[in-house]
């Protein structure tokens, strides 16, 4: 147990967290709780994979239609299967999230006590129903959570939700040799597509040969950078929210791009928890078919998150009225 409140308190709550996502079989999750004397929930623990996608969801009103509300105020797990579920539901929180994925939320609760809620996430593969396997274990995550945040309370260092949500650390890379290291960089060098990988940041900690000539730039130049700060040519609201629907749904997701002036690539997305895989091949696709700006602006398009946020907030403010 920590001795601490705040970000090394919570980080109590990492190993209940990740043995839950685990054992049911999820993608990723977060912890809500609640502070004495509030009627939020604050996001305690996450998935940091999701990061970005969550920002608008870090402090969520009890009385806001969302799952992790809903489970803690009928004390009752919520289950959403689908996309078009989580819209007939939760419009809000579809509206936010507008990618393919499914959603269980229950509440953390100790007899009457409820402390906050577990949320995990599942790709849209996922069946229609809950198994009962997994309910189990979503129950019983929820149990050890109620069980650790007691007995801290009782000990005088309460478990409290910090300004910002802790990040899980990131899952364990599969150690590799020297010769198997190798041997990988010499497998993905002499694939004529170009091969990236983007690190859980989203910034690209590799990129072969091929790739950089694809791309147009020298690998110095990208490596350690956001794909769509190296090339401002990415930098469009249709290419992030491709990025962020891969990494949402946890499911593979292709675009088309068009390298100035008539270069167009296919970009082949292959995400996990640790980060995300990219296939880049050159095709031929009429000019039509790319996103294109208004009036031929250059100026900064608005990030798709943002765009996100502003959404929120419009909705936010439509149901306060």
């Amino acid at each position: 147990m920590a001795d601490e409140k705040g970000p090394d308190g919570v980080a109590a709550l990492d190993p209940l967290l990740i043995r839950a996502v685990q054992e049911a079989g999820a993608s990723g999750g977060g912890i809500y709780l609640l502070r004495p004397g509030e009627d939020v929930l604050w996001l305690a623990v996450m998935s940091s994979f999701l990061t970005e996608m969550i920002t608008p969801w870090k402090r969520v009103s009890l009385t806001t239609p969302a799952p992790a509300c809903d489970a803690v105020v009928g004390h009752e797990l919520i289950w959403v299967n689908s996309q078009e579920e989580l819209a007939r539901r939760y419009p809000r929180v579809a509206l936010t999230l507008p990618y393919r994925f499914a959603l269980a939320a229950a509440p953390i609760a100790d007899g009457d006590r409820v402390w906050g809620a577990l949320v995990l996430l599942w790709p849209w593969t996922h069946p229609p129903r809950l198994s009962r396997r997994e309910r189990t274990r979503i129950t019983d995550a929820c149990g050890h959570m109620a069980e650790l945040l007691r007995r801290a309370e009782e000990r005088g260092r309460p478990v409290e939700p910090g300004p910002e949500p802790h990040l899980l650390p990131e899952p364990r890379a599969r150690l590799t040799g020297p010769l198997e290291s190798a041997a990988a960089v010499d497998f993905a060098e002499r694939l004529p597509e170009g091969a990236c990988c983007l690190d859980v940041d989203g910034r690209i900690a590799y990129v072969s040969g091929r790739a950089a000539e694809l791309l147009g730039r020298p690998r110095a130049e990208l490596l350690g950078r956001l794909p769509w700060r190296a090339l401002p040519w990415l930098d469009d609201p249709v290419y992030e929210d491709r990025y962020r629907a891969a990494v949402f749904s946890q499911q593979p997701v292709s675009f088309t791009a068009q390298r100035p002036p008539d270069v167009w690539l296919v970009f082949e997305l292959f995400p996990d928890t640790r980060g995300m895989s990219v296939c880049i091949t050159p095709t031929a696709v009429p000019e039509r078919s790319a996103p294109t700006r208004r009036n031929g602006s250059t100026a900064s398009p608005i990030r798709a998150g943002a765009l996100y946020q502003l959404m929120h907030l419009a909705a936010s403010l439509t149901e306060a009225v």
